[in-house]
């Protein structure tokens, strides 16, 4: 038997304190729980996407500044279509959109509101310019319903944008400003939308209507968590208890895991509410993942129990020794996983961080709950095993073991070639992110964002502010030709779906000032004629559809919005280099440094900039971890070999993810960072057993010590962990759901990586020799488990 070192001394001790004052720790551990618990009602919940987004990221600043500019362009967007699959430009239908646009103004916060019944048609009419509603209150005649459908589908404001092309389907857009002193505002303003589309849709049975737009995004991110906290969380909890009792076969093992699981969550949640902090659907996981995490050490040092129990300690002893034999690395893989989790602070994106930063005080509060309630509540609960046949998981890892060190060069070969192979097809991953689908098809916002896809136009935009130089510049007619020029090239883009241009409308009110003559479709050629027809036509327009959306206020400056059909964000990112380098080579020299902007560009460049943070981040987590473990287990080659281990599963998991689906995006970015104090804990606990008896043993015995001593509780803290972030796919936000399922891959690949390389890797390069007498037939008992001297 090897004596007892020091530190083990220390930690017997320590156990033997817990046990005889198990009563005074359980309460107060209750008492901190509850007293950090009660901040968890200052949560608040996330209503913006721009959460996403750290205050000075340039993007984010370069559309505010655009948005400070023109208008603010949250919007909510009613889509309309006739169920029989008829034109919209039917009476009953047009009038179910000329009320629908007039009830839309009543929308809480709502600043301007536009659809083809409210577009504002101009013509001449002898010498007067004519600006009214394309189709007036009133009757909606037969002939009234042949103007609108000549006017709307030529429109190059309206077709492509507010009605589809084959005027199947039409669209309400309604502009939102809330003034942002209330959390309250956006859950009105969206509760006022849906019961108008209830109320139209029970109106009018015959037509289909559903809602999409920035603002309902911007809600569906607050109920994306709510809609996935009585599915995914029941369904997890049902899945660890049921795992836990699999795994530990005791009444008492399972209750105080259960008891330190909740407690350690519960802290974590609670303090971050004492902060005040606001949750999205990416950091809303994070009780979910520390509810996984939270299992590990308790699995450790139970089974660890449960095998002194086996083998006839008393409760008290059984305790004792399994404390001995995890604390060290049981801290040591609570503080990777805490470091690992603290990367995510390199993240671009706050939610990431503020995700990190929960897990991470959780992960912390898990190993003082694992030191101090857990044993108390197993002194206080006891546990019935007895002398039993050793089971199938300790006997099959104990054979791989076996076979591990008898066949290390094959394995090491194999397993060697596997990784490479893996890792070579990370090549083929693509980034996209396109941010409707950042949903579950169950939620509305999907549902109406793929009907407006399917049936009407595209979602995603990028906005052009094109500076003319000079205050009222935007009548130059050398200004305004070569904006039309753009506009002309951006619309003959097969991925373009429709350019909202202010040249449309120059063009056209030259026509109407030439008496509607065709051929005067075309911009003024004098820059006082183009300057006296925006006036005019500025001065008839009704209150609330002013151009101040589309040029600033001195008249320097117009924005062009282009719309995309249904494209993924690299494509997006081609077509706006593509219009940038046309602007760069043919624009007026107050626009050729003119950049886009847009919320689909910012998530696209945002999920470049996470990449780029995180092989940073996680690059420096290796080290740190490493670094530690070098200190930890007093050699630097093992600190060296671990880095294998814990770099090779991320590289294999994103090349299983390359093969299977192909494309990387927003969550994904972060997962090696997330992952990475994850993967280290089998890691750690292998390589400690491992340390622990190499001086006794050669490499390969210390390997089936490692197998024998802690080869179970690695397979069951593998499996309990990886479910624990499968469920999160179920989540209906698929940042978090594909972030859960990408960390559940890596960490089956870690448990692959730790149960075959890793161990080949030690016999294959720890060449110290073994203090035991070598060559002999024996066995060799260390900390209760034996392992039979090869020889």
């Amino acid at each position: 038997m090897k004596p007892e070192s020091r530190s083990d001394a220390r930690i017997g001790a320590y156990t033997r304190w817990v046990i005889r004052h198990r009563w005074w720790v359980l309460a107060a551990a209750m008492a901190v729980a509850v007293a950090a618990g009660v901040g968890a009602r200052n949560l608040g919940l996330s209503t913006d996407y721009r959460t996403f987004f750290s205050e000075d990221n340039p993007d984010l600043l370069a559309y505010e500044r655009v948005e400070d500019v023109y208008t603010k362009n949250d919007n909510v967007l009613f889509v309309i279509k006739p169920r029989d699959g008829s034109e919209v430009f039917t009476p009953r239908t047009l009038e179910a959109v000329r009320e629908l646009t007039e009830d839309a103004w009543q929308i809480p916060h709502s600043t301007r509101v536009d659809g083809i019944t409210n577009f504002q048609h101009t013509w001449a009419e002898g010498d007067n310019l004519i600006v009214e509603d394309l189709l007036p209150a009133g009757d909606v005649s037969p002939d009234a319903a042949a103007r609108v459908r000549a006017v709307s589908l030529a429109e190059p404001l309206l077709a492509g944008r507010l009605i589809a092309r084959d005027g199947k389907a039409t669209g309400i857009n309604v502009r939102i400003n809330l003034p942002g002193e209330s959390q309250d505002e956006l859950p009105a303003t969206a509760a006022h939308v849906r019961q108008l589309e209830r109320d139209y849709a029970e109106r009018y049975p015959e037509l289909e209507i559903k809602t999409t737009g920035v603002a309902m995004l911007n809600m569906a991110f607050a109920e994306a968590p709510m809609k996935d906290l009585p599915v995914v969380m029941p369904l997890m909890f049902g899945a660890f208890l049921l795992a836990i009792i699999a795994v530990l076969r005791s009444t008492g093992g399972t209750i105080g895991t259960l008891v330190v699981i909740m407690l350690s969550t519960i802290t974590a949640v609670g303090v971050a509410g004492h902060l005040g902090v606001f949750l999205d659907p990416t950091s809303a996981s994070a009780p979910t993942i520390i509810l996984t995490l939270a299992v590990a050490d308790s699995i450790h040092i139970l089974i660890t129990f449960r095998q002194r129990r086996r083998d006839g300690r008393s409760v008290r002893d059984a305790l004792v020794e399994a404390m001995q034999l995890n604390a060290q690395p049981v801290f040591l893989t609570s503080v990777t996983t805490a470091i690992g989790f603290l990367t995510l602070n390199f993240s671009d994106s706050p939610p990431f961080r503020l995700l990190g930063n929960i897990t991470a005080f959780g992960v912390m509060a898990a190993w003082a709950y694992s030191m101090t309630v857990l044993p108390a509540a197993m002194a206080i609960l006891g546990d019935r095993t007895r002398r039993e046949r050793v089971g199938l998981g300790d006997r099959l890892v104990s054979a791989l073991g076996d076979a591990v060190a008898r066949h290390y060069r094959p394995v090491l070969v194999a397993t060697g070639v596997a990784v490479v192979t893996l890792a070579l097809s990370m090549g083929r991953l693509q980034v996209n992110d396109r941010y409707f689908e950042y949903f579950g098809e169950s939620m509305p916002i999907r549902q109406g964002s793929d009907f407006a896809f399917d049936h009407l136009t595209g979602l995603y935009q990028a906005t052009f502010s094109l500076d003319a130089g000079e205050s009222q510049g935007v009548s130059d007619p050398e200004y305004m030709a070569t904006v039309a020029a753009f506009t002309s090239w951006l619309e003959q883009r097969p991925a373009v779906e429709n350019v909202s241009s202010f040249s449309h409308t120059m063009q056209r009110l030259n026509m109407n000032m030439h008496a509607d003559d065709p051929a005067y479709h075309r911009l003024p050629d004098a820059r006082e004629l183009g300057a006296q027809y925006l006036l005019l036509y500025e001065l008839s327009l009704p209150y609330g559809l002013d151009v101040n959306d589309q040029i600033n206020v001195d008249k320097s400056a117009l924005r062009i919005d282009v719309t995309y059909g249904d494209i993924d964000t690299a494509e997006l990112e081609r077509e706006v280099a593509a219009a940038q380098a046309w602007l760069a080579m043919n624009g007026t020299p107050s626009m050729q440094d003119a950049f886009a902007t847009g919320p689909a560009l910012m998530f696209a460049k945002i999920t470049r900039r996470n990449v780029a943070a995180m092989i940073l981040g996680t690059g420096l987590g290796f080290v740190v971890i490493a670094v530690i473990l070098m200190f930890a287990l007093r050699s630097v080659r093992m600190g060296v070999i671990s880095l294998i281990p814990n770099v090779v599963p991320t590289a294999m998991a994103f090349g299983i993810w390359a093969l299977l689906i192909g494309q990387v995006g927003f969550a994904i970015s972060v997962v090696a960072g997330l992952s990475i104090g994850i993967i280290v804990d089998d890691t750690v606990h292998f390589l400690t057993k491992y340390n622990r008896v190499r001086g006794e043993l050669d490499a390969p015995d210390a390997v089936r010590y490692a197998f024998r001593s802690v080869g179970a509780a690695i397979l069951a803290n593998t499996l309990v962990v990886a479910a624990g972030f499968a469920m999160l796919g179920l989540s209906n936000f698929r940042v978090t759901a594909y972030m859960g399922l990408l960390t559940a891959l890596t960490v089956v690949c870690a448990l692959v990586v730790d149960f075959l390389l890793l161990p080949a890797l030690l016999i294959a390069f720890d060449r110290r020799p073994a203090r035991a007498t070598a060559g002999e037939e024996h066995s060799t008992e260390i900390s209760g488990v034996t392992v039979p001297a090869m020889g």
